[in-house]
């Protein structure tokens, strides 16, 4: 009997550290993480220790021999650019645009790519630029050989977790 790949994890623009918490609680292993910002890396060590370390480069500038093969890979790229409460400069803003950085990495790592990604985001991404970031984001995903749909969903349906 074969025995299924191990469920392991790469974690971009990682935070504090939420999809992991939720992943791991469903049997995944975090193998991978990176944020650029800080704060956001001390909160996320103080939750789970340094295993592993977050990396803290700029996913434009994070290098694809530095990220390890996995299953999953998931991006909760910022929203700033996004959010109806942010300037709503789209997928070419400062922040936002970082997803482009993960699509890079993607497109970069070839055969290496995990066979599953996750993207979060705010619902503005499927309206900013009239929908035109949508638009430009999902057949950008479907390039790299993924099937992908958008769907929203409502977090109040969901339990909430405890960090300490």
């Amino acid at each position: 009997m074969l025995m299924p790949p191990a469920l392991t994890v790469a974690e971009y623009f990682a935070g504090i550290g939420l999809m992991r918490l939720g992943l791991e609680e469903a049997g995944w292993t975090t193998v991978f993480a990176n944020d650029l910002d800080a704060k956001k890396r001390e909160r996320y060590e103080h939750h789970f220790g340094c295993s592993p370390a977050v990396t803290p480069d700029d996913i434009h500038l994070l290098d694809v021999k530095h990220v390890p093969s996995t299953i999953l890979a998931t991006a909760s790229f910022p929203c700033n650019d996004l959010s109806l409460a942010g300037a709503r400069r789209g997928l070419s803003g400062e922040h936002s645009s970082a997803f482009w950085g993960f699509i890079r990495i993607l497109e970069e790592m070839g055969a290496r790519r995990p066979p599953l990604i996750l993207l979060e985001n705010v619902t503005g991404l499927l309206t900013s630029n009239d929908g035109a970031d949508s638009r430009e984001a999902l057949p950008a995903v479907n390039r790299l050989g993924y099937n992908v749909d958008a769907f929203i969903m409502d977090a109040t349906r969901f339990r909430l977790f405890s960090l300490s």
